[in-house]
């Protein structure tokens, strides 16, 4: 009899441990957001960061990992893309006179590509809703910021927004510029 009792209270502890154990793992699960900078073309758009705050390289607001939905499409490939899917919207986040050539450097621009820049997209949003369900590709001249473009829209819906990481600086094929 005095075993079963010992028995009896070891089974208890042991469920009551269990318990214990996977209480704790759930409320590790809802607290492991992971969080990273808001895109900003940088290096430090690649570290996690545990807690919500700033960013310790550049300063920008940390924002849930998950919440970043864009893809990534290189200046190389770029032409050969809008060439395939010639419906692609081409979204220019340079100031009006980079767009239009007037800034030093010139890096030209994509053909067919229209200008929001980047201070003006998110009060321009609510414009653009009817191209939630369309290939969006922005750019900038250096990829900097054009990641925080890309977020922006993913952020508001639009579904298919890819970045074209480098920017206007890197690319060589001429055959799509304007």
């Amino acid at each position: 009899m005095r075993i079963n009792l010992f028995l009896l209270l070891g089974f208890y502890l042991l469920l009551q441990n269990n318990g214990f154990a996977q209480s704790a793992t759930k409320t590790n699960t809802r607290q492991s957001v992971i969080y990273r900078c808001l895109p900003c073309g940088l290096e430090c758009d690649n570290k996690d960061y545990l807690k919500p705050g700033q960013c310790a390289s550049c300063g920008m607001e940390l924002v849930n990992k998950a919440s970043i939905r864009f893809g990534s499409i290189s200046p190389a490939a770029i032409c050969q893309y809008i060439q395939t899917h010639p419906s692609v919207v081409l979204i220019d986040v340079r100031t009006k006179e980079e767009f239009e050539g007037r800034a030093d450097p010139d890096f030209d621009g994509l053909a067919n590509s229209i200008n929001i820049p980047i201070q003006e997209l998110e009060k321009r949003i609510p414009a653009l809703s009817a191209l939630k369900e369309k290939d969006i590709i922005v750019f900038c001249s250096h990829s900097h910021r054009s990641p925080r473009a890309a977020y922006l829209l993913g952020k508001n819906g639009f579904r298919k927004v890819k970045n074209m990481s480098g920017g206007m600086s890197m690319m060589r094929d001429n055959t799509c510029k304007k």
